[in-house]
């Protein structure tokens, strides 16, 4: 029976800091969702469970076949492989064409055995997954909605127990999404899904969730995720409300306190003052009195003491919880220009369709289509301002482009040296201030590009392309890749609150429905 089970595993990085501690699952059966912010660790956790890196403690049971999708852009984008060299049927297609050609060599007849229809057959599933063309076509030719069905559509058809896939939904449309949530439903074994896509949570049967306090399960889908973590930080703003609160009438109760023993004190002096009681009578007063009080102030400093360790608690596991933000430029209204204009545009591949659009200073507009009509290739001809292909494509102000694959970054420099660098301009009070907002902060920002998530990598990629100089427009090719669903919803905030132009890529529908846009450019006909 399949299984894959973790006890007390631990992971230190190079530089001794714990990245996660005693963190024990355990995957049996069914579709298990996997959430936490961007840099929490979660794609650690899954090289450890695959193998490929060693935890600092603890162990791990795997019991099955186990398949793995990674969300690091394939190594197929700079490759020459084809599309059947990525299918593995390049020889029984070689030995079909010969056969066809009039060969009678056996060879070629024991390499394909059945399949003779191999090639068909191939290219009908190519359909289905939205992937038009012959399985002659180099991989880094698709779009990277279609590489990443073609990755997964290969790990489905494979003989695995147990998948463990790792942000599945990057680049992929609604259909592609859909259809994933199809091969899961039917899928017999084990999957472990590391999503921050609202739609396809909907669809596990429980979901893990990563935090600096470690590792919880709630059973159900994203409905039931949400609703009791919501509760449960509603119910820590109160307790910590509460708290607040019982401090302030501690402190009020203790100035009464010391009021009153003044009052008594004053009131002693004169009675010994006037003779009117025996002096001995006076200091036995005197010293009871000092007693209750010192009795009751340390009752009171208990009480402060044990309110202040509650509440420090507290209030450290809320800024471990503590909502991240984007601050994107504020810019100068001007006058409603024309930034951009399309006319007669059409793509040499797709649907082929004619675009005609402008886009305006106060325009924030949606750019919607399946993968591979070539909406990137149409952002990236808006940032060349000019058109190679038929058409007429004209940008008249400065733009600045936000890919998918993070070509704005090198590996080899730090965050706050790649944010500077590429803003001209920007202080390094400024630029502090901006990663502090994503969660960077103190000498976290000399952290290198190398060591961050894929989603931290989006967030300061977008912080680049939206501070650069001068930029008047922004090209946003699925900047919600990677992030997490808190930053998704930081982001969404961000750019409603921006007020320049942008042009959006994206396939979430959940993100889209966040973001205020007020032009919807379609590259297909409905």
């Amino acid at each position: 029976m399949p299984a894959l089970i973790t006890h007390q595993l631990s992971f230190q990085l190079d530089s001794g800091e714990w990245l996660f501690r005693h963190l024990n699952l355990s995957l049996t059966k069914g579709i298990s969702g996997f959430v936490g912010r961007n840099g929490a660790g979660k794609s650690v956790l899954m090289s450890l469970l695959l193998g490929r890196l060693e935890p600092a403690e603890g162990d791990i049971q795997r019991d099955g076949n186990i398949g793995h999708y990674s969300q690091l852009p394939s190594h197929l984008i700079d490759s020459d492989i084809t599309i059947a060299d990525f299918l593995g049927i390049t020889d029984t297609l070689t030995a079909s064409r010969a056969i066809a050609q009039g060969s009678t060599d056996p060879r070629y007849f024991n390499i394909i055995g059945d399949d003779w229809d191999i090639e068909s057959q191939t290219e009908k599933q190519l359909t289905a997954l939205g992937i038009q063309t012959h399985v002659d076509t180099r991989c880094r030719t698709l779009s990277g909605g279609q590489l990443a069905l073609l990755q997964l559509h290969r790990l489905f058809s494979a003989e695995h127990d147990i998948l463990l896939l790792d942000e599945p939904t990057n680049h992929l449309d609604a259909k592609g999404r859909q259809w994933l949530i199809e091969q899961l439903s039917c899928f017999e074994g084990i999957a472990l899904v590391v999503s921050h896509d609202r739609t396809l949570l909907r669809h596990v049967d429980g979901i893990y969730q990563l935090t600096g306090l470690g590792l919880r399960y709630f059973s159900g889908n994203y409905e039931v995720f949400f609703s009791q973590t919501s509760l449960e930080s509603s119910a820590l703003d109160r307790q910590i409300s509460q708290l607040k609160s019982e401090k302030k009438n501690i402190e009020k109760q203790a100035q009464i306190n010391r009021e009153k023993a003044q009052q008594r004190a004053a009131k002693g002096n004169r009675t010994l003052k006037s003779g009117s009681q025996p002096k001995i009578l006076m200091d036995a007063k005197k010293d009871g009195a000092e007693r209750s009080v010192s009795a009751s102030n340390t009752n009171q400093q208990n009480q402060m003491k044990r309110n202040n360790g509650k509440l420090q608690s507290l209030e450290e596991l809320k800024e471990k919880r503590k909502p991240q933000a984007m601050h994107l430029p504020v810019l100068t209204r001007g006058k409603n220009q024309t930034l951009v204009h399309v006319e007669g545009f059409t793509l040499p591949f797709g649907e082929q369709i004619l675009l005609n659009f402008t886009v305006n200073q106060h325009d924030r507009c949606y750019l919607k289509g399946p993968n591979g009509c070539g909406k990137s290739t149409l952002l990236t001809t808006i940032l060349k301002g000019y058109s190679p292909l038929p058409g007429e494509v004209r940008r008249n102000v400065s733009a600045v482009y936000l890919d998918q694959h993070f070509g704005l970054l090198d590996a080899n420099v730090s965050m706050i040296s790649s944010l500077m660098s590429h803003c001209e301009g920007l202080q390094e009070s400024d630029a502090r201030t901006l990663l502090a907002g994503i969660g960077f902060r103190r000498d976290t920002v000399y952290r290198q590009v190398s060591h961050l998530s894929g989603g931290e990598k989006m967030k300061l990629s977008m912080l680049m392309v939206s501070h650069t100089q001068h930029a008047q427009l922004l090209l946003l090719d699925e900047p919600d890749n990677h992030l997490d669903i808190e930053a998704k919803h930081v982001l969404a905030a961000a750019l409603n609150a921006y007020k320049g132009a942008f042009i959006l890529v994206s396939h979430d529908e959940d993100f889209v429905a966040d973001v205020s846009v007020n032009k919807i450019l379609h590259m297909y006909t409905d």
